[in-house]
């Protein structure tokens, strides 16, 4: 059995940092993808979907010098979360598919002066 997930798309914006319940630093990114068509009448249609990235460890550091709209590859491994939450009285369920990264490669520009690494991976 094998779980792993490649991602290419845009940063939709800036890392943002956090701290687990353990003190350990990580970094959620929201990436972009995008997937276009020709429909029936012949005209191009597209959709963007959205991916929640995490990032751990030596990738965390590389992961807060992107910035929004950079190009990046992501390697990783999906998740699922469940969490519930009250609406009106009722408890509604919720799973969540995200992404816990292996690798990221920055694949646009560069556009921090004191980071020119352009890929790490954890581990």
């Amino acid at each position: 059995m094998y779980n792993r997930t490649l991602l290419i798309g845009r940063i939709g914006h800036n890392a943002e940092a956090k701290t687990d319940k353990n003190q350990q630093e990580y970094v959620v990114l929201s990436i972009a993808t995008k997937d276009s068509w020709k429909n029936e009448q012949g005209d191009y249609e597209s959709r963007t979907e959205w991916h929640r990235v995490y990032a751990w460890r030596n990738l965390s550091r590389f992961a807060k010098t992107l910035q929004k709209g950079q190009l990046i590859s992501v390697d990783g491994q999906i998740r699922y979360r469940e969490y519930a939450e009250e609406v009106n009285g009722t408890t509604v369920k919720h799973r969540v598919a995200e992404i816990h990264a292996y690798k990221l490669q920055r694949l646009s520009k560069v556009e921090s002066p004191d980071d020119s690494a352009d890929e790490v991976t954890d581990g």
